[in-house]
């Protein structure tokens, strides 16, 4: 099991320039025989005899139950066991900068190599790269967990605490079952947008939560602490990254917000659209396109059925299972080998090609097991 990276047979989201500056360094695989290794920084290691149940790839390190059940992370070249067992595959959770996991509803993270308890009793609860927001039952609060750090969003909530809960990497948007309100907390602060609301649509992504006003149907976006409209009415449809809103507005037109400005994509609505971390990727009439620097730009005059996307990155294979890989805006042809399987980890690519051999590429070199392979 992985995460940070979509798989699907219609489209995918594409690069951006890169906003990162942390260092992120690991992949991991298992090899023809089911032994699991780890890649950092270049070079491979086996860290378990047989195959695991399930793993995840962050940027902190890898979290992974092994054969046995244990839950186990590698990180800076140790292995160190968490849990004896109890841990599921969809309750462990390795984000660009948290790991974090939940056994029998005790909410826990993993910071500096120690692990660090959030709550004892935490029946709900949201990961994001940089935020963990949850429900702690024994102090009736919705809290968060952001920069070290775990403060109070709301207190007082008592059986069911939210009607609807949704985060982005530093925010978290949720309608209160004890007021009624629909509120937002970014940046330390709680924001009350509209009181008493019965029913209301929202999403969040990075800096930014959209909505339907319930009142007007205007729809609206909460973005760094501002209120603006991005249309007099309901979308058709809208859609969440890092920092913006795609969305199709009621007249079929394709539309961009960011930087507090709206911009028209197109002037007719798309087959398809998908927004990941900063991207933005449809397909229009047959063609595959990508939303990069305020610009429409097709990449293909067909649909790939299968795409990958993390950070900067996309890849996908052609009818001849060649790799092809889209970073900051530009497609290139990557490699000959013919690939039977891939994985995006941020920047890093892992395959699996013809005959069931694993090769890294990682910053801007490819490696083959411990060896070097260009």
């Amino acid at each position: 099991m992985k995460i940070r990276h979509i798989i699907m047979s219609f489209l995918l989201a594409a690069g951006m320039p890169s906003l990162f500056c942390s260092a992120q360094h690991y992949g991991a695989y298992t090899d023809y025989m089911n032994k699991f290794w780890v890649f950092e920084k270049g070079k491979s290691t086996k860290i378990e005899d047989l195959r695991p149940q399930a793993y995840m790839v962050g940027g902190e390190g890898v979290l992974y139950i092994n054969s046995a059940g244990k839950l186990m992370v590698y990180a800076d070249g140790k292995v160190n066991q968490l849990e004896l067992g109890g841990v599921s595959p969809q309750d462990m959770h390795a984000t660009d900068h948290l790991i974090v996991y939940n056994i029998f509803e005790k909410l826990k993270t993993v910071q500096n190599g120690e692990v660090m308890e959030l709550s004892s009793r935490c029946p709900v609860y949201r990961v994001e790269d940089s935020l963990v927001a949850f429900y702690d039952k024994n102090k009736e609060s919705i809290r968060v967990f952001y920069r070290g750090e775990v403060q109070d969003i709301e207190s007082g909530m008592v059986g069911v605490p939210v009607e609807k809960f949704v985060t982005g990497d530093n925010i978290v948007a949720y309608v209160s079952s004890r007021t009624k309100d629909f509120k937002v907390w970014y940046r330390g602060e709680v924001t009350t947008l509209i009181k008493n609301v019965a029913e209301i649509k929202f999403k969040a992504g990075k800096d930014v939560v959209a909505y339907i006003d319930p009142l007007d149907q205007v729809f609206k976006a909460f973005y760094k602490g501002e209120i603006y409209t991005l249309s007099d009415f309901d979308p058709q449809s809208f859609k969440m990254g890092d920092g913006f809103v795609a969305f199709v507005d009621q007249m079929g037109e394709f539309k961009y917000f960011s930087n507090g400005e709206v911009t028209t994509i197109s002037t007719i609505p798309p087959d398809g659209y998908l927004c990941e971390d900063y991207s933005l990727a449809y397909v229009q009439n047959g063609r595959f396109m990508i939303w990069h620097n305020m610009q429409a730009l097709e990449m293909e005059a067909w649909v790939p059925s299968v795409y990958k996307i993390d950070w900067n990155t996309i890849a996908y294979l052609d009818n001849s299972q060649r790799i092809w890989i889209i970073q900051d805006g530009e497609k290139k042809y990557f490699s000959n080998e013919l690939v039977n399987s891939f994985d995006i980890y941020r920047d890093l690519i892992e395959m699996n090609v013809k005959v069931d051999r694993n090769i890294i590429y990682y910053m801007g070199e490819f490696y083959e097991g411990e060896s070097f392979y260009r």
